[in-house]
């Protein structure tokens, strides 16, 4: 498993900055980590449009470029996609109420 250095640094007291997306299309998250100047992508699967596969992409995207995960997921599909969010590589959720 790889380290997660978002809740490294938020442990330790450290700011962290990130960037919000609503496309799934993974070069988006590609060309984020290769700007070098975010700790996280936060992708907003409760407004945009995926699917499963969409979150693997996304996931294995993530690993490539170093950045930590987080999703918004929709409060009717909590369990469902937090789960497979999870599985796909995003290292933290963030459930909308």
């Amino acid at each position: 498993m790889r380290p997660n250095r978002f809740r490294q640094r938020l442990d330790a007291g450290l700011p962290t900055l990130g960037t919000h997306i609503l496309s799934c299309w993974p070069t988006l998250v590609e060309l984020v980590g290769q700007a070098g100047n975010y700790d996280y992508v936060e992708y907003d699967a409760e407004y945009s449009p995926f699917t499963m596969h969409d979150l693997d992409n996304l996931g294995r995207a993530l690993e490539l470029t170093g950045l930590a995960g987080v999703i918004k997921v929709e409060q009717t599909q909590w369990t469902h996609q937090a789960m497979r969010a999870l599985g796909s590589g995003f290292q933290a959720i963030l459930f909308a109420d």
